[in-house]
Protein backbone atom coordinates (compact mmCIF):
# COMPACT_ATOMS: atom_id res chain seq x y z
CA UNK A 1 0.00 0.00 0.00
CA UNK A 2 1.45 3.34 -1.05
CA UNK A 3 0.42 6.59 0.60
CA UNK A 4 0.59 10.25 -0.37
CA UNK A 5 0.77 13.21 1.99
CA UNK A 6 -1.52 15.97 0.75
CA UNK A 7 -2.40 19.53 1.66
CA UNK A 8 -5.73 21.04 0.66
CA UNK A 9 -4.96 24.74 0.75
CA UNK A 10 -5.89 28.26 -0.26
CA UNK A 11 -3.61 30.12 -2.65
CA UNK A 12 -3.31 33.84 -1.84
CA UNK A 13 -3.57 36.83 -4.14
CA UNK A 14 -0.56 38.44 -5.82
CA UNK A 15 -0.22 41.30 -3.31
CA UNK A 16 -0.05 38.84 -0.42
CA UNK A 17 2.50 36.69 -2.27
CA UNK A 18 4.70 39.77 -2.74
CA UNK A 19 4.49 40.61 0.97
CA UNK A 20 5.30 37.00 1.88
CA UNK A 21 8.27 36.81 -0.49
CA UNK A 22 9.69 40.07 0.92
CA UNK A 23 9.69 38.62 4.45
CA UNK A 24 11.00 35.30 3.13
CA UNK A 25 13.94 37.14 1.55
CA UNK A 26 14.78 38.68 4.93
CA UNK A 27 14.57 35.28 6.61
CA UNK A 28 16.87 33.67 4.04
CA UNK A 29 19.33 36.50 4.51
CA UNK A 30 19.43 35.50 8.15
CA UNK A 31 19.36 31.73 7.50
CA UNK A 32 20.42 30.94 3.88
CA UNK A 33 19.64 27.23 4.29
CA UNK A 34 15.95 28.04 4.73
CA UNK A 35 13.50 27.38 1.91
CA UNK A 36 12.49 30.04 -0.64
CA UNK A 37 8.88 30.81 -1.49
CA UNK A 38 8.84 29.66 -5.09
CA UNK A 39 7.18 27.14 -7.42
CA UNK A 40 8.37 24.27 -5.21
CA UNK A 41 7.44 26.02 -1.95
CA UNK A 42 4.16 27.72 -2.83
CA UNK A 43 2.86 30.41 -0.43
CA UNK A 44 -0.40 29.08 0.96
CA UNK A 45 -2.93 28.88 3.77
CA UNK A 46 -3.42 25.29 4.85
CA UNK A 47 -6.96 24.03 5.20
CA UNK A 48 -6.26 20.36 5.87
CA UNK A 49 -3.23 18.07 5.78
CA UNK A 50 -3.55 14.31 5.80
CA UNK A 51 -2.34 11.00 4.39
CA UNK A 52 -4.40 8.93 1.96
CA UNK A 53 -3.83 5.87 -0.21
CA UNK A 54 -2.41 6.85 -3.59
CA UNK A 55 -5.06 4.68 -5.25
CA UNK A 56 -7.80 6.78 -3.56
CA UNK A 57 -6.47 10.13 -4.75
CA UNK A 58 -8.86 10.40 -7.70
CA UNK A 59 -11.91 9.59 -5.57
CA UNK A 60 -10.79 12.06 -2.91
CA UNK A 61 -10.45 14.81 -5.53
CA UNK A 62 -13.94 14.04 -6.86
CA UNK A 63 -15.38 14.16 -3.33
CA UNK A 64 -13.87 17.59 -2.69
CA UNK A 65 -14.98 18.83 -6.13
CA UNK A 66 -18.57 17.82 -5.37
CA UNK A 67 -18.47 19.40 -1.91
CA UNK A 68 -17.15 22.68 -3.27
CA UNK A 69 -19.69 22.65 -6.05
CA UNK A 70 -22.45 22.47 -3.45
CA UNK A 71 -20.92 24.98 -1.06
CA UNK A 72 -18.66 27.02 -3.34
CA UNK A 73 -16.37 28.67 -0.78
CA UNK A 74 -13.51 29.35 -3.21
CA UNK A 75 -12.48 32.97 -2.78
CA UNK A 76 -12.21 33.85 0.89
CA UNK A 77 -10.98 37.09 2.40
CA UNK A 78 -9.30 37.16 5.80
CA UNK A 79 -7.22 39.53 7.91
CA UNK A 80 -3.52 38.99 8.49
CA UNK A 81 -3.20 40.24 12.06
CA UNK A 82 0.50 39.73 12.85
CA UNK A 83 3.29 37.18 12.87
CA UNK A 84 3.12 33.72 14.39
CA UNK A 85 6.06 31.84 15.95
CA UNK A 86 5.64 28.13 15.14
CA UNK A 87 8.71 26.35 16.48
CA UNK A 88 11.29 26.47 19.27
CA UNK A 89 15.01 25.94 19.59
CA UNK A 90 17.78 27.58 17.62
CA UNK A 91 15.67 27.85 14.47
CA UNK A 92 12.08 28.99 14.18
CA UNK A 93 9.35 28.91 11.56
CA UNK A 94 7.27 32.05 11.25
CA UNK A 95 4.29 33.17 9.20
CA UNK A 96 1.42 35.60 8.91
CA UNK A 97 -1.25 34.93 11.55
CA UNK A 98 -4.68 34.87 9.83
CA UNK A 99 -8.06 35.44 11.45
CA UNK A 100 -10.05 32.20 11.66
CA UNK A 101 -13.28 33.58 10.21
CA UNK A 102 -16.54 31.59 10.23
CA UNK A 103 -16.22 31.15 6.46
CA UNK A 104 -12.70 29.78 6.78
CA UNK A 105 -13.77 27.35 9.50
CA UNK A 106 -16.77 26.35 7.43
CA UNK A 107 -14.56 25.69 4.42
CA UNK A 108 -12.30 23.48 6.51
CA UNK A 109 -15.27 21.47 7.75
CA UNK A 110 -16.58 21.05 4.18
CA UNK A 111 -13.19 19.65 3.16
CA UNK A 112 -12.95 17.38 6.21
CA UNK A 113 -16.40 15.93 5.61
CA UNK A 114 -15.58 15.25 1.96
CA UNK A 115 -12.17 13.69 2.35
CA UNK A 116 -12.34 12.01 5.78
CA UNK A 117 -13.38 8.60 4.36
CA UNK A 118 -10.02 8.36 2.60
CA UNK A 119 -7.77 9.36 5.54
CA UNK A 120 -4.99 7.09 6.81
CA UNK A 121 -3.69 7.56 10.33
CA UNK A 122 0.07 7.27 9.81
CA UNK A 123 2.66 6.88 7.08
CA UNK A 124 6.35 7.13 6.29
CA UNK A 125 8.63 9.53 4.45
CA UNK A 126 7.77 7.77 1.17
CA UNK A 127 4.39 9.57 1.17
CA UNK A 128 6.04 12.97 0.88
CA UNK A 129 7.58 14.85 -2.03
CA UNK A 130 11.35 14.37 -2.03
CA UNK A 131 13.53 17.09 -0.60
CA UNK A 132 15.36 19.26 -3.10
CA UNK A 133 18.69 18.42 -1.42
CA UNK A 134 17.99 14.70 -1.39
CA UNK A 135 17.92 14.53 2.42
CA UNK A 136 15.28 12.51 4.30
CA UNK A 137 11.91 13.87 5.40
CA UNK A 138 12.00 14.77 9.10
CA UNK A 139 10.05 12.77 11.64
CA UNK A 140 8.58 16.05 12.88
CA UNK A 141 6.96 16.65 9.49
CA UNK A 142 5.56 13.10 9.32
CA UNK A 143 4.16 13.40 12.83
CA UNK A 144 2.70 16.87 12.18
CA UNK A 145 0.77 15.71 9.11
CA UNK A 146 -0.39 12.48 10.77
CA UNK A 147 -1.87 14.39 13.71
CA UNK A 148 -3.21 17.41 11.82
CA UNK A 149 -6.86 16.25 11.62
CA UNK A 150 -7.07 15.55 15.36
CA UNK A 151 -5.16 18.52 16.71
CA UNK A 152 -5.40 21.38 14.25
CA UNK A 153 -8.98 21.47 13.02
CA UNK A 154 -12.28 22.83 14.30
CA UNK A 155 -11.79 25.06 17.37
CA UNK A 156 -8.03 24.28 17.26
CA UNK A 157 -7.62 25.55 13.72
CA UNK A 158 -5.03 28.33 13.58
CA UNK A 159 -4.73 29.48 9.97
CA UNK A 160 -1.45 31.04 8.90
CA UNK A 161 0.73 31.61 5.87
CA UNK A 162 4.23 30.21 6.46
CA UNK A 163 6.98 32.69 5.53
CA UNK A 164 10.16 30.75 6.19
CA UNK A 165 12.83 29.80 8.73
CA UNK A 166 15.17 32.02 10.69
CA UNK A 167 17.29 31.94 13.81
CA UNK A 168 15.42 32.24 17.07
CA UNK A 169 16.73 35.75 17.80
CA UNK A 170 15.92 36.99 14.30
CA UNK A 171 12.37 35.62 14.31
CA UNK A 172 11.69 37.00 17.78
CA UNK A 173 12.85 40.43 16.62
CA UNK A 174 10.66 40.14 13.51
CA UNK A 175 7.60 39.20 15.57
CA UNK A 176 8.23 42.23 17.82
CA UNK A 177 8.13 44.63 14.85
CA UNK A 178 5.12 46.85 14.28
CA UNK A 179 2.59 45.07 12.06
CA UNK A 180 -0.12 46.76 10.06
CA UNK A 181 -3.00 44.29 9.50
CA UNK A 182 -4.04 43.73 5.91
CA UNK A 183 -6.66 41.79 4.01
CA UNK A 184 -5.64 38.56 2.28
CA UNK A 185 -7.71 37.61 -0.73
CA UNK A 186 -7.50 33.99 -1.87
CA UNK A 187 -7.70 32.95 -5.51
CA UNK A 188 -8.20 29.20 -5.45
CA UNK A 189 -8.54 26.02 -3.46
CA UNK A 190 -5.75 23.66 -4.51
CA UNK A 191 -4.29 20.26 -3.68
CA UNK A 192 -0.53 19.82 -3.20
CA UNK A 193 1.77 17.00 -2.21
CA UNK A 194 3.58 17.97 0.95
CA UNK A 195 7.35 18.25 1.21
CA UNK A 196 9.56 18.60 4.28
CA UNK A 197 8.60 21.25 6.86
CA UNK A 198 5.04 21.01 5.51
CA UNK A 199 5.80 23.00 2.35
CA UNK A 200 3.37 22.88 -0.58
CA UNK A 201 5.82 21.32 -3.03
CA UNK A 202 4.00 19.63 -5.91
CA UNK A 203 0.66 20.89 -7.22
CA UNK A 204 -1.75 18.04 -7.96
CA UNK A 205 -5.10 19.72 -8.61
CA UNK A 206 -6.86 23.11 -8.76
CA UNK A 207 -10.45 22.92 -7.58
CA UNK A 208 -11.36 26.45 -8.55
CA UNK A 209 -11.32 26.52 -12.31
CA UNK A 210 -14.83 25.18 -12.91
CA UNK A 211 -16.46 26.42 -9.72
CA UNK A 212 -19.63 28.46 -10.02
CA UNK A 213 -20.23 30.43 -6.82
CA UNK A 214 -23.95 30.77 -7.66
CA UNK A 215 -24.93 27.33 -9.03
CA UNK A 216 -28.60 27.67 -7.95
CA UNK A 217 -29.01 30.79 -10.09
CA UNK A 218 -29.99 30.26 -13.72
CA UNK A 219 -27.84 31.96 -16.32
CA UNK A 220 -29.26 35.32 -17.27
CA UNK A 221 -29.18 39.06 -16.71
CA UNK A 222 -29.53 38.97 -12.92
CA UNK A 223 -26.73 36.47 -12.31
CA UNK A 224 -24.38 38.22 -14.72
CA UNK A 225 -25.15 41.62 -13.19
CA UNK A 226 -24.22 40.30 -9.73
CA UNK A 227 -20.95 38.87 -11.06
CA UNK A 228 -20.16 42.07 -12.95
CA UNK A 229 -20.73 44.29 -9.91
CA UNK A 230 -18.67 42.18 -7.50
CA UNK A 231 -15.85 41.77 -10.02
CA UNK A 232 -15.73 45.50 -10.70
CA UNK A 233 -15.66 46.68 -7.08
CA UNK A 234 -13.08 44.09 -5.96
CA UNK A 235 -10.66 44.74 -8.84
CA UNK A 236 -7.90 47.06 -7.61
CA UNK A 237 -7.30 48.25 -11.16
CA UNK A 238 -10.92 49.34 -11.58
CA UNK A 239 -12.12 52.91 -11.09
CA UNK A 240 -15.05 51.40 -9.16
CA UNK A 241 -12.77 49.57 -6.68
CA UNK A 242 -14.01 49.53 -3.10
CA UNK A 243 -11.67 48.71 -0.22
CA UNK A 244 -13.00 45.91 2.03
CA UNK A 245 -13.98 48.41 4.74
CA UNK A 246 -16.58 49.89 2.35
CA UNK A 247 -18.03 46.59 1.15
CA UNK A 248 -21.20 46.63 3.24
CA UNK A 249 -24.14 44.46 2.14
CA UNK A 250 -27.51 44.58 3.91
CA UNK A 251 -30.20 41.94 3.56
CA UNK A 252 -33.78 41.80 4.69
CA UNK A 253 -34.62 38.43 6.26
CA UNK A 254 -38.31 37.48 5.95
CA UNK A 255 -39.16 36.93 2.30
CA UNK A 256 -35.58 37.65 1.21
CA UNK A 257 -33.49 34.96 2.87
CA UNK A 258 -36.31 32.62 3.87
CA UNK A 259 -40.15 32.50 3.48
CA UNK A 260 -42.60 34.74 5.25
CA UNK A 261 -45.72 32.67 4.47
CA UNK A 262 -48.11 31.53 5.78
CA UNK A 263 -46.72 33.57 8.70
CA UNK A 264 -43.39 35.24 9.37
CA UNK A 265 -41.38 32.69 11.34
CA UNK A 266 -41.06 34.90 14.40
CA UNK A 267 -44.84 35.29 14.45
CA UNK A 268 -45.20 31.51 14.34
CA UNK A 269 -42.80 31.29 17.29
CA UNK A 270 -44.68 34.01 19.18
CA UNK A 271 -48.05 32.28 18.67
CA UNK A 272 -46.62 29.00 19.95
CA UNK A 273 -45.23 30.87 22.96
CA UNK A 274 -48.55 32.69 23.39
CA UNK A 275 -50.43 29.40 23.70
CA UNK A 276 -48.08 28.42 26.52
CA UNK A 277 -48.54 31.78 28.27
CA UNK A 278 -52.33 31.46 28.06
CA UNK A 279 -52.21 28.16 29.93
CA UNK A 280 -50.76 30.05 32.89
CA UNK A 281 -52.70 33.32 32.33
CA UNK A 282 -56.08 32.63 30.65
CA UNK A 283 -57.10 36.30 31.07
CA UNK A 284 -54.73 37.14 28.23
CA UNK A 285 -57.48 36.11 25.80
CA UNK A 286 -59.41 39.26 26.72
CA UNK A 287 -56.86 41.19 24.68
CA UNK A 288 -58.31 41.48 21.14
CA UNK A 289 -54.83 41.22 19.63
CA UNK A 290 -54.19 37.98 21.48
CA UNK A 291 -57.44 36.61 20.09
CA UNK A 292 -56.47 37.80 16.60
CA UNK A 293 -53.17 35.94 16.92
CA UNK A 294 -54.91 32.76 18.02
CA UNK A 295 -57.35 33.11 15.10
CA UNK A 296 -54.49 33.61 12.63
CA UNK A 297 -55.82 37.08 11.75
CA UNK A 298 -52.52 38.51 10.62
CA UNK A 299 -54.18 41.45 8.85
CA UNK A 300 -55.42 42.75 12.18
CA UNK A 301 -52.00 42.26 13.77
CA UNK A 302 -50.36 44.22 10.97
CA UNK A 303 -52.65 47.26 11.19
CA UNK A 304 -50.99 50.57 11.92
CA UNK A 305 -47.77 52.12 10.73
CA UNK A 306 -45.66 50.01 13.08
CA UNK A 307 -47.77 46.82 13.21
CA UNK A 308 -49.09 47.74 16.65
CA UNK A 309 -50.96 44.48 17.23
CA UNK A 310 -48.01 42.33 16.32
CA UNK A 311 -45.76 44.40 18.57
CA UNK A 312 -48.16 43.68 21.43
CA UNK A 313 -47.94 39.93 20.83
CA UNK A 314 -44.16 40.04 20.60
CA UNK A 315 -44.00 42.06 23.77
CA UNK A 316 -46.32 39.69 25.67
CA UNK A 317 -44.40 36.60 24.63
CA UNK A 318 -40.91 38.01 24.83
CA UNK A 319 -41.00 40.35 27.83
CA UNK A 320 -39.87 39.38 31.31
CA UNK A 321 -37.30 36.90 30.03
CA UNK A 322 -33.59 37.49 30.21
CA UNK A 323 -31.86 37.62 26.87
CA UNK A 324 -30.24 34.26 27.64
CA UNK A 325 -33.60 32.68 28.54
CA UNK A 326 -35.12 34.09 25.38
CA UNK A 327 -32.27 32.81 23.22
CA UNK A 328 -32.64 29.36 24.75
CA UNK A 329 -36.41 29.39 24.06
CA UNK A 330 -35.85 30.36 20.43
CA UNK A 331 -33.24 27.66 19.91
CA UNK A 332 -35.52 25.04 21.50
CA UNK A 333 -38.33 26.08 19.15
CA UNK A 334 -36.01 25.86 16.17
CA UNK A 335 -35.03 22.36 17.19
CA UNK A 336 -38.62 21.07 17.26
CA UNK A 337 -40.98 23.30 15.24
CA UNK A 338 -41.65 22.57 11.57
CA UNK A 339 -43.15 24.59 8.77
CA UNK A 340 -46.83 23.64 8.22
CA UNK A 341 -46.48 23.34 4.44
CA UNK A 342 -43.04 21.79 4.01
CA UNK A 343 -42.82 19.72 7.19
CA UNK A 344 -39.19 20.76 7.63
CA UNK A 345 -37.49 22.62 10.48
CA UNK A 346 -37.62 26.37 9.90
CA UNK A 347 -33.83 26.63 9.89
CA UNK A 348 -33.68 24.36 6.83
CA UNK A 349 -36.02 26.56 4.81
CA UNK A 350 -33.55 29.20 3.74
CA UNK A 351 -33.31 30.08 0.07
CA UNK A 352 -30.34 28.21 -1.35
CA UNK A 353 -29.63 30.89 -4.00
CA UNK A 354 -29.49 33.58 -1.32
CA UNK A 355 -27.25 31.43 0.86
CA UNK A 356 -24.90 31.20 -2.12
CA UNK A 357 -25.07 34.96 -2.57
CA UNK A 358 -24.21 35.55 1.10
CA UNK A 359 -21.18 33.28 0.77
CA UNK A 360 -20.13 34.78 -2.56
CA UNK A 361 -20.19 38.26 -1.09
CA UNK A 362 -18.40 37.21 2.08
CA UNK A 363 -15.75 35.35 0.06
CA UNK A 364 -15.12 38.60 -1.82
CA UNK A 365 -14.55 40.72 1.25
CA UNK A 366 -18.09 42.00 1.88
CA UNK A 367 -19.54 42.24 5.37
CA UNK A 368 -23.10 40.88 5.36
CA UNK A 369 -25.66 42.40 7.72
CA UNK A 370 -29.26 41.34 8.30
CA UNK A 371 -31.53 44.39 8.51
CA UNK A 372 -35.01 43.18 9.33
CA UNK A 373 -38.23 44.24 10.95
CA UNK A 374 -38.00 41.08 13.03
CA UNK A 375 -36.72 41.15 16.58
CA UNK A 376 -32.97 41.46 16.89
CA UNK A 377 -32.80 39.01 19.80
CA UNK A 378 -34.90 36.45 17.93
CA UNK A 379 -32.53 36.50 14.96
CA UNK A 380 -29.32 36.61 16.99
CA UNK A 381 -30.20 33.24 18.50
CA UNK A 382 -29.65 31.42 15.20
CA UNK A 383 -28.16 33.64 12.45
CA UNK A 384 -24.60 32.39 12.82
CA UNK A 385 -25.72 28.76 12.66
CA UNK A 386 -28.08 29.29 9.71
CA UNK A 387 -26.35 32.00 7.64
CA UNK A 388 -22.81 32.17 8.99
CA UNK A 389 -23.51 35.79 9.97
CA UNK A 390 -22.36 36.82 13.48
CA UNK A 391 -25.05 38.11 15.86
CA UNK A 392 -23.43 41.56 16.01
CA UNK A 393 -24.29 41.92 12.30
CA UNK A 394 -28.04 41.88 12.99
CA UNK A 395 -30.07 45.08 12.93
CA UNK A 396 -33.65 44.41 14.01
CA UNK A 397 -36.51 45.73 16.07
CA UNK A 398 -35.55 46.07 19.71
CA UNK A 399 -37.30 46.45 23.02
CA UNK A 400 -35.88 48.19 26.05
CA UNK A 401 -33.76 46.02 28.26
CA UNK A 402 -33.15 46.32 31.98
CA UNK A 403 -29.79 45.39 33.47
CA UNK A 404 -29.59 43.78 36.89
CA UNK A 405 -27.54 41.41 38.98
CA UNK A 406 -29.67 38.33 39.59
CA UNK A 407 -28.14 36.05 42.20
CA UNK A 408 -24.83 37.73 41.47
CA UNK A 409 -25.12 37.08 37.74
CA UNK A 410 -25.41 40.02 35.30
CA UNK A 411 -28.53 39.72 33.13
CA UNK A 412 -30.52 41.88 30.75
CA UNK A 413 -34.29 41.46 31.01
CA UNK A 414 -36.57 42.18 28.05
CA UNK A 415 -39.48 44.58 28.63
CA UNK A 416 -42.85 45.33 27.01
CA UNK A 417 -41.60 48.63 25.66
CA UNK A 418 -40.46 48.54 22.03
CA UNK A 419 -38.04 51.41 21.55
CA UNK A 420 -37.18 50.86 17.88
CA UNK A 421 -39.17 49.25 15.06
CA UNK A 422 -36.75 48.49 12.25
CA UNK A 423 -39.08 48.57 9.27
CA UNK A 424 -39.79 50.76 6.24
CA UNK A 425 -38.25 54.21 6.81
CA UNK A 426 -36.81 52.85 10.07
CA UNK A 427 -34.37 50.62 8.20
CA UNK A 428 -32.05 53.38 6.93
CA UNK A 429 -32.11 54.85 10.44
CA UNK A 430 -31.22 51.46 11.91
CA UNK A 431 -28.38 51.05 9.41
CA UNK A 432 -26.99 54.46 10.36
CA UNK A 433 -27.34 53.88 14.09
CA UNK A 434 -26.05 50.31 14.30
CA UNK A 435 -23.71 49.91 11.30
CA UNK A 436 -22.49 53.45 10.78
CA UNK A 437 -21.67 52.98 7.10
CA UNK A 438 -23.88 53.41 4.07
CA UNK A 439 -24.31 50.03 2.30
CA UNK A 440 -23.31 49.39 -1.30
CA UNK A 441 -25.50 46.29 -1.73
CA UNK A 442 -29.10 45.96 -0.57
CA UNK A 443 -31.31 42.87 -0.94
CA UNK A 444 -35.00 42.99 -0.09
CA UNK A 445 -38.37 41.70 -1.25
CA UNK A 446 -41.09 44.13 -0.25
CA UNK A 447 -42.11 47.73 0.20
CA UNK A 448 -40.85 47.35 3.75
CA UNK A 449 -37.39 47.39 2.14
CA UNK A 450 -38.13 50.27 -0.22
CA UNK A 451 -36.48 52.95 1.90
CA UNK A 452 -33.43 50.72 2.48
CA UNK A 453 -33.05 50.21 -1.27
CA UNK A 454 -33.29 53.96 -1.84
CA UNK A 455 -30.79 54.71 0.92
CA UNK A 456 -28.31 52.24 -0.57
CA UNK A 457 -28.50 53.25 -4.21
CA UNK A 458 -29.76 56.81 -4.74
CA UNK A 459 -26.93 59.38 -4.92
CA UNK A 460 -24.54 56.96 -3.27
CA UNK A 461 -21.00 58.27 -3.93
CA UNK A 462 -19.85 54.65 -4.16
CA UNK A 463 -20.94 52.03 -6.71
CA UNK A 464 -24.10 50.31 -5.48
CA UNK A 465 -26.48 47.47 -6.26
CA UNK A 466 -30.12 46.95 -5.32
CA UNK A 467 -31.85 43.58 -5.57
CA UNK A 468 -35.50 42.61 -5.06
CA UNK A 469 -36.63 39.00 -4.62
CA UNK A 470 -39.97 38.77 -6.43
CA UNK A 471 -42.10 35.84 -5.29
CA UNK A 472 -43.46 34.36 -8.52
CA UNK A 473 -43.31 30.62 -7.84
CA UNK A 474 -46.52 29.26 -6.34
CA UNK A 475 -45.47 25.68 -7.00
CA UNK A 476 -42.14 25.64 -5.17
CA UNK A 477 -42.80 28.52 -2.77
CA UNK A 478 -45.45 31.28 -2.94
CA UNK A 479 -46.58 33.80 -5.56
CA UNK A 480 -47.51 37.29 -4.37
CA UNK A 481 -46.75 40.98 -4.63
CA UNK A 482 -49.83 43.24 -4.49
CA UNK A 483 -52.05 40.71 -2.72
CA UNK A 484 -50.37 38.91 0.17
CA UNK A 485 -51.72 36.41 2.65
CA UNK A 486 -49.09 37.38 5.17
CA UNK A 487 -46.55 40.17 4.88
CA UNK A 488 -44.34 41.19 2.01
CA UNK A 489 -46.47 43.52 -0.09
CA UNK A 490 -44.48 44.63 -3.11
CA UNK A 491 -45.88 47.54 -5.12
CA UNK A 492 -43.92 50.78 -4.88
CA UNK A 493 -40.44 49.24 -4.85
CA UNK A 494 -41.29 47.07 -7.85
CA UNK A 495 -42.61 50.12 -9.72
CA UNK A 496 -39.42 52.09 -8.99
CA UNK A 497 -37.02 49.23 -9.81
CA UNK A 498 -36.56 49.98 -13.55
CA UNK A 499 -35.93 53.67 -12.86
CA UNK A 500 -33.27 52.95 -10.26
CA UNK A 501 -31.73 49.96 -12.01
CA UNK A 502 -32.55 47.56 -9.18
CA UNK A 503 -32.29 43.89 -10.10
CA UNK A 504 -35.61 42.07 -9.86
CA UNK A 505 -35.17 38.36 -9.17
CA UNK A 506 -37.96 36.33 -10.70
CA UNK A 507 -37.97 33.39 -8.32
CA UNK A 508 -39.61 31.07 -10.85
CA UNK A 509 -37.31 32.00 -13.73
CA UNK A 510 -34.01 32.92 -12.07
CA UNK A 511 -33.67 30.15 -9.48
CA UNK A 512 -33.23 26.50 -10.45
CA UNK A 513 -33.45 25.55 -6.77
CA UNK A 514 -35.40 27.34 -4.05
CA UNK A 515 -34.56 25.57 -0.79
CA UNK A 516 -31.38 23.89 0.30
CA UNK A 517 -31.44 20.14 -0.40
Amino acid sequence: MTLIAINVLLEPDGDTVEKAQAINKRLRGNHPEGFPLDANHAPHITILQLLIKTEDLGQAIDAVENALRRDSPINIAGQATGYVDMASGNLKLTGFRIEATPNLRRLQQVIIDAIAPFAVNHGTSDAFASRMDGDVISNETIDYVSKFSNGRTGPNYQPHLTLGIGTSDFVEALVAESFEPFTIQTTSVSLYQIGDDGVAQTKLHDFSRQADPLPSWNEGHVKQAIFAFVTEVTNKDSAAYLPPSERIAVHDNDGTLWPENPLPFQVAFAIDELRQRILASPNLTSNPMVQAALDGDLAKLLEGEHFDGLMQILAITHAGMTTEEFGTAVQAWFASAKHPRYGRPYGELTYQPMQELLRYLSDNGFKNFIVSGGGADFMRAWVEQVYGIPPEHVVGSTSRGVFELRDGKPVITKTLDYMFVNDRAGKPVGIHQFIGRRPVICCGNSDGDHAMLQYTTINNPRPSLGLIVHHTDAEREYAYDVKTTSSGKLVEALKEAPQQGWLVVDMKQDWNVVFQP
